[in-house]
């Protein structure tokens, strides 16, 4: 990949999309932008080819002609119009790299990787702490480390929320965005077809219907089908969405050089459970066994910040389980799925809030353990990112202050328009 880019589209029109997956020199990066602002009707001011060979990968020279190609990829593989305040941002990033890595770089590594981080991760130089608006520059030097690494295999973990028509809406949809599904799965094919790992694997991980998913799709969803009587319905559609996300990946798998695969969410599920059963004991309500898990400790402190988080998910009055059986039992499609589902429903509500934070907090840090082992890094697709999440992988990798490789893609509901990318919208695409 010294001499070429692996072109990918994740814009909103999709204009290039017949481009992904082909091999690109610096020089056709010009036309690729010339082919987007003609089918866009889109002037934007952007650099000619001869301009963007010319560039220093460190912008050490001509800083201003090393902006205007950064500009110019993310125009080609984002359809934004990046503003300087947005591109000088991949130069932190450069910066903090370590000096190994710096050296490495060509100058179409650079615009490989740059470019497409500048576009779908949002940074923050005030983001020292917790941000769920942006990540943290240690963050995005060490994610970039590990795309730069020569190394035989980097694996991604990315989790997806099940998908919903909005978020006040507590109804999903029949079918998952196909536009949104491609543009995430570019996105992270943007970046690891042009890693130096040897062999990528991303792991898309969803929850599929079956009983947990009482417990991990959100409540509100939960009990709205519940009550109306369409249980089977809700578990066909998240059925449905297995096979839309599978069907995304499969076509990216053909032309790819990434391996995306879908990974049912019950698995790790179980695994957590044990995890759960080891620290605190059957019920998971013991005073906890693991010294991670004392009190005062970060994953103690990240559960604490999860039961303020999840309190006012919690129900006043008791569920009536019997009358959501009847309501089942007696619609146009029962089904023994539909009441295995009610009764883990039922389990899961009865579980006390300091249970449940426990549970969510073992989730991810789980997560950022399997991550860790594998040498891999996380890419933050699902829309919820809160404190308690990071702090459960910060305890994975040592501590709040330690740069883990994990980035939370983009997210805005600012209307949507070519210039600047804080309209620009990658994560959990419903």
């Amino acid at each position: 990949m010294a001499d070429e880019i692996t072109f990918w589209d994740f814009s909103r029109s999709q204009a290039l999309s017949r481009y992904n997956g082909s091999s690109i020199d610096v020089r056709e990066i010009a036309e690729l932008c010339a082919l987007r602002a003609q089918t866009e009707a889109v002037d934007p001011e952007l650099p000619s080819a001869d301009e963007m060979v010319g560039i220093h990968p460190l912008a050490l020279k001509r800083p201003r002609r090393w902006e205007a190609a950064i500009a110019a990829m993310i125009y080609a593989s984002s359809g934004q119009i990046a503003l300087r305040e947005e591109i000088i941002k991949g130069r932190e990033l450069l910066d903090r790299l370590p000096k190994p890595d710096r050296s490495a770089l060509t100058v179409s590594r650079m615009l490989a990787l740059v470019p497409a981080m500048t576009a779908g991760f949002r940074f923050s130089r005030q983001s020292q702490t917790f941000n769920p608006e942006a990540n943290r520059y240690p963050e995005g030097a060490r994610f970039l480390s590990a795309l730069l690494e020569e190394r035989p295999a980097l694996d991604v973990e990315i989790g997806l929320c099940a998908h919903r028509a909005g978020v006040s809406n507590p109804v999903l949809p029949e079918h998952v965005s196909p536009t949104g599904a491609t543009r995430m799965v570019a996105f992270v094919a943007a970046l690891l077809d042009n890693s130096r790992a040897t062999r990528r694997t991303v792991s898309v991980s969803q929850q599929t219907a079956t009983d947990r998913a009482a417990g991990t799709v959100n409540s509100l969803v939960f009990l709205h089908y519940a009550r109306e009587g369409k249980l089977e319905h809700f578990l066909r559609t998240l059925d449905q969405h297995a096979d839309d996300i599978r069907a995304v990946l499969a076509r990216h798998n053909a032309v790819s050089a990434t391996c995306f695969r879908f990974t049912p969410l019950d698995p790790f599920s179980e695994v957590v459970e044990r995890d759960m059963e080891e620290a605190f004991g059957p019920g998971w309500t013991g005073a906890p066994t693991d010294p991670r898990w004392r009190s005062g400790g970060t994953l103690d402190s990240a559960v604490e910040d999860a039961k303020g988080k999840m309190a006012r998910f919690m129900r006043d009055a008791p569920l009536d389980i019997d009358h959501l059986l009847r309501r089942h039992k007696d619609s146009e499609t029962p089904s023994e799925r539909g009441v295995s589902a009610l009764h883990w429903f039922d389990r899961h509500q009865r579980q006390s809030l300091d249970v449940r934070a426990r549970y969510d907090v073992a989730f991810h840090h789980r997560l950022a353990l399997t991550t860790l082992e594998k040498d891999g890094v996380g890419i933050g697709m699902e829309r919820g990112w809160d404190a308690y999440q990071w702090l459960a992988w910060s305890a994975a990798y040592g501590s709040a202050r330690a740069p883990m490789p994990l980035l939370y893609a983009r997210s805005s509901t600012e209307p949507a328009s070519h210039v600047s990318l804080r309209s620009f919208n990658l994560r959990q695409f419903w």
